[in-house]
């Protein structure tokens, strides 16, 4: 069998029960009924004390954003490299971008430990 046709066949499946869940919950699921007191922008019915209830966020959140991705990032690499190690010539590559990376990330981490990127003031 031709690893298209597992594949499609595979893709076919996942997609058709995808579709069978959304079909089911939108036939046997919760109708809501909504009237003027859910219509509110507010949770429990009373009048918002705000005209704009949105704080913004903190600048901080964003560096910490980036580096949850980087190190996601990094592990995604390390799953690379220990996939190929059957593979003499495909992990050294790896090994030696995995390296790159790494150090890359290291510096970066070093230059905003330096700056107090880390710190919440």
């Amino acid at each position: 069998m031709s690893p298209y046709l597992v594949f499609f066949i595979f893709l076919l499946a996942a997609v058709g029960l995808v579709g069978l869940i959304v079909l089911l919950n939108a036939l046997l699921g919760p109708k809501p009924v909504t009237n003027a007191v859910k219509a509110e922008p507010f949770e429990c019915g009373s009048r918002p004390l705000q005209l704009r209830n949105v704080r913004p966020l903190s600048i901080k959140y964003y560096p910490v954003a980036i580096f949850f991705l980087l190190f996601d990032l990094e592990t995604v690499l390390l799953f690379i490299w220990a996939v190929s190690a059957g593979n003499r010539e495909l992990a050294t590559l790896s090994l030696c971008s995995f390296l790159f990376f790494m150090g890359v990330l290291a510096l970066a981490f070093v230059y905003i430990w330096k700056e107090g990127g880390l710190e919440w003031r």
